[in-house]
Protein backbone atom coordinates (compact mmCIF):
# COMPACT_ATOMS: atom_id res chain seq x y z
CA UNK A 1 0.00 0.00 0.00
CA UNK A 2 1.82 3.28 -1.01
CA UNK A 3 0.37 6.33 0.77
CA UNK A 4 1.40 10.29 -0.45
CA UNK A 5 2.17 12.02 2.88
CA UNK A 6 1.16 16.30 2.96
CA UNK A 7 1.37 18.68 5.57
CA UNK A 8 -2.04 19.21 7.72
CA UNK A 9 -2.84 22.68 7.10
CA UNK A 10 -4.83 24.21 10.48
CA UNK A 11 -2.11 21.97 12.11
CA UNK A 12 0.71 24.57 9.91
CA UNK A 13 -1.59 27.50 10.97
CA UNK A 14 -1.51 26.61 14.43
CA UNK A 15 2.82 25.74 14.25
CA UNK A 16 3.25 29.03 12.92
CA UNK A 17 1.75 30.85 15.48
CA UNK A 18 3.80 29.09 17.64
CA UNK A 19 6.58 29.87 16.18
CA UNK A 20 5.63 33.85 16.23
CA UNK A 21 4.85 33.88 19.61
CA UNK A 22 8.64 31.84 20.27
CA UNK A 23 9.93 35.04 18.20
CA UNK A 24 8.45 36.96 20.69
CA UNK A 25 9.62 35.80 24.05
CA UNK A 26 13.06 35.38 22.10
CA UNK A 27 13.15 39.21 21.50
CA UNK A 28 11.78 39.79 24.91
CA UNK A 29 14.29 37.86 26.72
CA UNK A 30 16.96 40.04 24.47
CA UNK A 31 15.81 42.92 25.33
CA UNK A 32 15.17 41.90 29.32
CA UNK A 33 18.43 40.92 29.22
CA UNK A 34 20.35 44.13 27.83
CA UNK A 35 18.46 46.37 30.22
CA UNK A 36 19.72 44.28 33.32
CA UNK A 37 23.04 44.48 31.85
CA UNK A 38 22.64 48.62 31.42
CA UNK A 39 21.26 48.48 35.31
CA UNK A 40 24.49 46.42 36.62
CA UNK A 41 26.77 48.71 34.82
CA UNK A 42 25.45 51.63 36.39
CA UNK A 43 25.05 49.96 40.01
CA UNK A 44 28.89 49.49 39.44
CA UNK A 45 29.31 53.37 39.12
CA UNK A 46 27.55 54.46 41.62
CA UNK A 47 29.33 52.16 43.89
CA UNK A 48 32.65 52.79 42.94
CA UNK A 49 31.74 56.84 43.62
CA UNK A 50 30.32 56.04 47.13
CA UNK A 51 33.21 54.29 47.97
CA UNK A 52 35.49 57.06 46.71
CA UNK A 53 37.03 54.58 43.96
CA UNK A 54 37.50 55.06 40.25
CA UNK A 55 35.31 53.75 37.75
CA UNK A 56 36.42 51.01 35.99
CA UNK A 57 36.05 51.71 32.25
CA UNK A 58 36.49 49.67 29.26
CA UNK A 59 36.96 50.32 25.77
CA UNK A 60 35.89 48.77 23.17
CA UNK A 61 38.42 48.85 19.94
CA UNK A 62 36.86 47.38 16.81
CA UNK A 63 39.66 45.06 14.92
CA UNK A 64 40.44 46.31 11.31
CA UNK A 65 41.69 43.89 9.15
CA UNK A 66 43.00 46.67 6.56
CA UNK A 67 44.88 49.72 8.02
CA UNK A 68 45.98 52.70 6.19
CA UNK A 69 49.76 53.82 7.53
CA UNK A 70 51.54 57.31 6.59
CA UNK A 71 49.51 57.41 3.14
CA UNK A 72 50.27 53.90 2.10
CA UNK A 73 46.47 51.80 1.74
CA UNK A 74 46.35 47.98 1.33
CA UNK A 75 44.79 46.63 -1.75
CA UNK A 76 43.27 43.68 -1.71
CA UNK A 77 40.75 41.42 -4.54
CA UNK A 78 37.84 41.38 -3.19
CA UNK A 79 37.99 37.25 -3.89
CA UNK A 80 40.71 36.96 -1.67
CA UNK A 81 39.59 35.87 2.24
CA UNK A 82 41.19 37.71 5.30
CA UNK A 83 40.49 36.52 8.65
CA UNK A 84 38.90 38.63 10.78
CA UNK A 85 41.42 38.82 13.31
CA UNK A 86 44.30 39.47 10.98
CA UNK A 87 46.23 42.42 9.98
CA UNK A 88 47.07 44.36 6.63
CA UNK A 89 48.95 47.19 7.17
CA UNK A 90 50.18 50.00 4.28
CA UNK A 91 51.02 49.02 1.27
CA UNK A 92 50.10 45.38 0.99
CA UNK A 93 48.97 44.27 -2.44
CA UNK A 94 47.15 41.01 -2.30
CA UNK A 95 45.91 39.24 -5.76
CA UNK A 96 43.00 37.40 -6.47
CA UNK A 97 42.24 34.23 -4.53
CA UNK A 98 45.10 34.56 -2.35
CA UNK A 99 44.22 34.02 1.59
CA UNK A 100 45.48 35.53 4.74
CA UNK A 101 44.59 33.26 8.08
CA UNK A 102 43.90 33.90 11.55
CA UNK A 103 46.22 36.43 13.87
CA UNK A 104 49.04 36.46 10.75
CA UNK A 105 50.25 40.48 10.49
CA UNK A 106 51.55 41.54 6.96
CA UNK A 107 53.53 45.23 7.23
CA UNK A 108 53.78 46.98 4.60
CA UNK A 109 54.94 50.33 6.72
CA UNK A 110 58.26 51.22 5.20
CA UNK A 111 57.88 49.52 1.69
CA UNK A 112 55.39 47.43 -0.23
CA UNK A 113 54.80 43.97 0.09
CA UNK A 114 53.42 41.79 -3.18
CA UNK A 115 51.22 38.64 -2.97
CA UNK A 116 50.52 37.22 -6.11
CA UNK A 117 47.42 34.77 -6.51
CA UNK A 118 45.99 31.86 -5.55
CA UNK A 119 48.26 31.58 -2.11
CA UNK A 120 47.67 31.07 1.38
CA UNK A 121 49.26 32.61 4.34
CA UNK A 122 48.25 30.42 7.15
CA UNK A 123 47.94 31.34 11.02
CA UNK A 124 50.38 33.84 12.78
CA UNK A 125 52.56 34.49 10.43
CA UNK A 126 54.41 37.80 10.21
CA UNK A 127 55.55 39.36 6.80
CA UNK A 128 57.32 42.62 6.74
CA UNK A 129 59.58 44.64 4.85
CA UNK A 130 62.92 46.54 5.41
CA UNK A 131 64.02 49.94 4.47
CA UNK A 132 66.49 48.48 2.03
CA UNK A 133 64.26 45.55 0.55
CA UNK A 134 60.44 45.07 -0.71
CA UNK A 135 58.95 41.54 0.08
CA UNK A 136 57.50 39.81 -3.06
CA UNK A 137 55.30 36.28 -3.00
CA UNK A 138 54.78 34.35 -5.83
CA UNK A 139 51.15 32.53 -7.15
CA UNK A 140 50.74 29.33 -5.79
CA UNK A 141 52.74 29.48 -3.23
CA UNK A 142 51.82 27.89 0.23
CA UNK A 143 53.23 29.31 3.94
CA UNK A 144 52.20 27.26 6.83
CA UNK A 145 51.81 28.62 10.18
CA UNK A 146 54.30 30.58 12.77
CA UNK A 147 56.45 31.50 9.62
CA UNK A 148 58.37 35.20 9.77
CA UNK A 149 59.22 36.25 6.43
CA UNK A 150 61.69 39.67 6.48
CA UNK A 151 62.03 41.70 3.30
CA UNK A 152 63.16 39.11 0.71
CA UNK A 153 61.62 37.56 -2.35
CA UNK A 154 59.58 34.44 -3.34
CA UNK A 155 59.22 33.08 -6.37
CA UNK A 156 55.95 30.97 -7.52
CA UNK A 157 55.16 27.23 -6.47
CA UNK A 158 57.01 27.20 -3.20
CA UNK A 159 56.47 25.43 0.04
CA UNK A 160 57.33 26.87 3.32
CA UNK A 161 57.01 24.95 6.34
CA UNK A 162 55.92 25.86 9.87
CA UNK A 163 57.87 27.67 11.78
CA UNK A 164 60.56 28.79 9.34
CA UNK A 165 62.50 32.32 9.22
CA UNK A 166 63.31 33.73 5.94
CA UNK A 167 65.87 36.52 6.55
CA UNK A 168 65.52 39.68 4.74
CA UNK A 169 67.63 39.51 1.22
CA UNK A 170 67.00 35.62 1.02
CA UNK A 171 65.49 34.75 -2.93
CA UNK A 172 63.86 31.71 -2.91
CA UNK A 173 63.10 30.11 -6.25
CA UNK A 174 60.15 28.20 -8.14
CA UNK A 175 59.24 24.93 -7.23
CA UNK A 176 61.58 24.65 -4.03
CA UNK A 177 60.27 23.67 -0.43
CA UNK A 178 61.74 25.44 2.62
CA UNK A 179 61.24 22.38 5.85
CA UNK A 180 59.70 23.25 8.83
CA UNK A 181 61.41 24.84 11.54
CA UNK A 182 64.07 26.14 9.03
CA UNK A 183 66.46 29.58 9.02
CA UNK A 184 66.94 30.83 5.47
CA UNK A 185 69.98 33.22 6.16
CA UNK A 186 70.22 36.79 5.07
CA UNK A 187 70.91 37.09 1.03
CA UNK A 188 70.73 33.11 0.61
CA UNK A 189 69.25 31.47 -2.56
CA UNK A 190 67.20 28.70 -2.71
CA UNK A 191 67.60 27.22 -6.78
CA UNK A 192 64.78 25.69 -8.18
CA UNK A 193 63.71 21.77 -7.06
CA UNK A 194 65.84 21.99 -3.71
CA UNK A 195 64.58 20.45 -0.37
CA UNK A 196 66.30 23.06 2.25
CA UNK A 197 66.45 22.11 6.00
CA UNK A 198 67.95 22.95 8.81
CA UNK A 199 69.59 26.13 11.15
CA UNK A 200 71.32 27.61 9.15
CA UNK A 201 68.94 25.89 6.36
CA UNK A 202 71.59 24.09 3.51
CA UNK A 203 70.20 21.82 0.59
CA UNK A 204 69.10 18.43 1.33
CA UNK A 205 68.25 16.99 -1.60
CA UNK A 206 66.52 17.14 -5.32
CA UNK A 207 62.69 17.35 -5.14
CA UNK A 208 61.02 14.17 -6.90
CA UNK A 209 58.44 14.65 -9.88
CA UNK A 210 55.94 13.86 -7.68
CA UNK A 211 56.99 16.50 -5.13
CA UNK A 212 56.96 19.14 -7.54
CA UNK A 213 53.50 18.38 -8.88
CA UNK A 214 51.95 18.10 -5.07
CA UNK A 215 52.82 21.66 -4.91
CA UNK A 216 50.45 23.25 -7.18
CA UNK A 217 48.30 20.59 -5.50
CA UNK A 218 48.43 22.03 -1.76
CA UNK A 219 48.29 25.77 -2.78
CA UNK A 220 45.09 24.95 -4.52
CA UNK A 221 43.69 22.92 -1.77
CA UNK A 222 44.22 25.61 1.12
CA UNK A 223 42.29 28.30 -1.60
CA UNK A 224 39.29 25.69 -1.22
CA UNK A 225 39.61 25.60 2.35
CA UNK A 226 40.13 29.62 2.94
CA UNK A 227 36.69 29.92 0.45
CA UNK A 228 34.88 27.76 2.83
CA UNK A 229 36.71 30.12 6.04
CA UNK A 230 35.19 32.99 4.23
CA UNK A 231 31.84 32.01 3.60
CA UNK A 232 31.55 31.10 7.88
CA UNK A 233 33.00 34.21 8.62
CA UNK A 234 31.23 36.88 7.16
CA UNK A 235 28.07 35.47 8.61
CA UNK A 236 26.50 37.50 11.49
CA UNK A 237 25.52 35.96 14.69
CA UNK A 238 21.90 36.49 13.89
CA UNK A 239 22.36 34.84 10.30
CA UNK A 240 23.59 31.77 11.88
CA UNK A 241 21.12 31.77 14.28
CA UNK A 242 18.49 32.24 11.69
CA UNK A 243 19.95 29.47 9.82
CA UNK A 244 19.75 26.86 12.98
CA UNK A 245 16.42 27.71 13.68
CA UNK A 246 14.81 27.48 9.97
CA UNK A 247 16.76 23.88 10.13
CA UNK A 248 14.46 23.44 13.57
CA UNK A 249 11.95 24.49 12.33
CA UNK A 250 11.73 22.41 8.95
CA UNK A 251 12.95 19.49 11.04
CA UNK A 252 9.89 19.51 13.34
CA UNK A 253 7.43 20.35 10.86
CA UNK A 254 8.46 17.30 8.53
CA UNK A 255 8.01 14.84 11.33
CA UNK A 256 4.84 16.28 12.12
CA UNK A 257 3.73 15.17 8.39
CA UNK A 258 0.16 13.28 8.24
CA UNK A 259 -0.42 10.78 5.41
CA UNK A 260 -3.27 11.26 3.67
CA UNK A 261 -4.97 8.66 0.88
CA UNK A 262 -5.68 10.33 -2.25
CA UNK A 263 -7.31 8.64 -4.98
CA UNK A 264 -5.78 7.16 -8.19
CA UNK A 265 -4.03 9.53 -10.52
CA UNK A 266 -4.24 12.91 -8.50
CA UNK A 267 -1.64 14.99 -8.55
CA UNK A 268 -0.66 15.69 -4.51
CA UNK A 269 1.70 19.24 -3.80
CA UNK A 270 2.95 17.68 -0.84
CA UNK A 271 4.76 20.28 1.82
CA UNK A 272 6.83 23.21 0.39
CA UNK A 273 9.49 22.43 -1.19
CA UNK A 274 8.67 18.74 -1.81
CA UNK A 275 7.80 19.22 -5.49
CA UNK A 276 4.46 17.47 -6.82
CA UNK A 277 3.61 13.46 -6.19
CA UNK A 278 1.10 11.37 -8.25
CA UNK A 279 -0.12 8.78 -6.46
CA UNK A 280 0.91 5.41 -8.03
CA UNK A 281 -0.96 1.77 -8.50
CA UNK A 282 -2.34 0.20 -5.78
CA UNK A 283 -3.19 2.58 -3.23
CA UNK A 284 -6.40 2.33 -0.84
CA UNK A 285 -8.91 4.11 -2.07
CA UNK A 286 -13.25 4.53 -1.18
CA UNK A 287 -12.15 1.49 1.11
CA UNK A 288 -11.09 -0.72 -1.85
CA UNK A 289 -7.99 -1.72 -3.12
CA UNK A 290 -7.59 -0.92 -6.44
CA UNK A 291 -5.63 -3.45 -8.21
CA UNK A 292 -3.90 -3.01 -11.81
Amino acid sequence: KATVSVLNWPHRRVVHRVHQSSTMISNFMRGFGFAMRETAYHADRIGCMMMGTHTHKERVVSWKRLTPFQGRNPMVESTCFVAPNANIIGGVHVAHNSNVFYQTVIRGDIRDVHIAGTTTIQDRCVIRCTPASECTIGAHVTIEPCVTITGCSIADDVYIGAGSVIMEGARIESQSIIAPGSVVQKFAVVPSGELWAGCPAEKIRDLTDEEVASLRQSALHAAGLAEAHKDATEKSFYQEDEEVQVLEQWTRLEAQREPIRMPYGQFDAGPIGSGTHLNIPGQVMAGKKRVI
